[in-house]
């Protein structure tokens, strides 16, 4: 068993962005590695939930990070999704890997202090476009209620917010968004961000930089996942296995003008454009 990550030599990464960003595919190019133990979401699973927030220490962030590298779960590890073909089972994974990487789409308010007080810890994070996000999220029965009013909710996600550490609707793609741009210029050496639409554009090319970002080896195995990935077109939501021609630009046509046009009229000219060209 792990019992100090410093110790041990184990690095930990964290992978992040807004719900229906491309978290879940870029966290499994990672986890394709022999070297990664990816985690999903400890904040949100049956063991840890909620165990955190702004008042941790650096201890108890570190015995975190510990005690989630050493449980194995059904949420944690994903299980649940891969019962179900929506991620890969990959085979060769080394006995005790060298780094832990977790997944979180949600407690973007801890993020400032888990890299503040975790001076070793390495972050990712993922934009998309916010039409193509927003959309994403109002077209996904599992995420948006069936009684809830999308024209009332892309903004605020009031629908989804039932709890701590929930992040939904534009204003906080606006708000999370600028959070992660301001930590790429405090830490340019631990915080990165990549925008979906270029991994989606050129996966293998990013995932290398990725995995240099992390001191992970890209090996065969993340090749071949990155290819069948992008090889057949699963509907499902939330699938890894996505033709990138079936997905561009699809909320162009499926989502509110309206909607499309106050997303983008809101950003323009700010630093947040960047994140939706054209």
């Amino acid at each position: 068993m792990i019992t100090g990550m410093q110790e041990r030599g184990i690095q930990v990464g964290w992978i992040s962005g807004m719900p229906r960003s491309g978290t879940t595919w870029l966290s499994q190019i990672l986890a394709s590695s022999p070297d990664v133990r990816l985690k999903s979401c400890p904040l949100y699973s049956y063991e840890y939930k909620y165990a955190l927030d702004e008042k941790s220490t650096t201890g108890q962030w570190e015995k975190l990070f510990a005690d989630v590298y050493n449980t194995r779960s059904e949420f944690l590890d994903q299980e649940h999704l891969r019962k179900h073909g929506l991620v890969p089972r990959f085979e060769d994974k080394h006995e005790h890997p060298r780094h832990l990487i977790i997944k979180s789409n949600r407690f973007h308010n801890l993020t400032p202090h888990i890299l503040k007080l975790n001076s070793r810890l390495r972050f990712v994070y993922i934009v998309r476009h916010p039409c193509a996000t927003i959309y994403s999220w109002l077209s996904d029965p599992r995420e948006f209620p069936a009684d809830a009013d999308p024209l009332n909710e892309w903004r605020s996600g009031i629908c989804r917010k039932t709890g701590p550490g929930e992040f939904w609707g534009y204003d906080d793609w606006k708000k999370v968004t600028a959070q992660a741009l301001s930590l790429a210029r405090r830490y340019p050496n631990r915080f990165m961000i990549i925008r979906y639409e270029d991994l989606a554009g050129d996966a293998v090319h990013h995932a290398h930089a990725l995995f240099r970002f992390f001191g992970i080896p890209f090996e065969k195995q993340t090749l071949d996942f990155i290819e069948q990935s992008r090889s057949w077109h699963d509907e499902r939501k939330h699938s890894v296995y996505k033709n990138p021609e079936l997905m561009r630009d699809k909320w162009k046509e499926m989502l509110d003008t309206s909607i499309i046009e106050q997303c983008l009229d809101e950003i323009r000219g700010s630093e947040l454009e960047r994140f939706a060209p054209g």
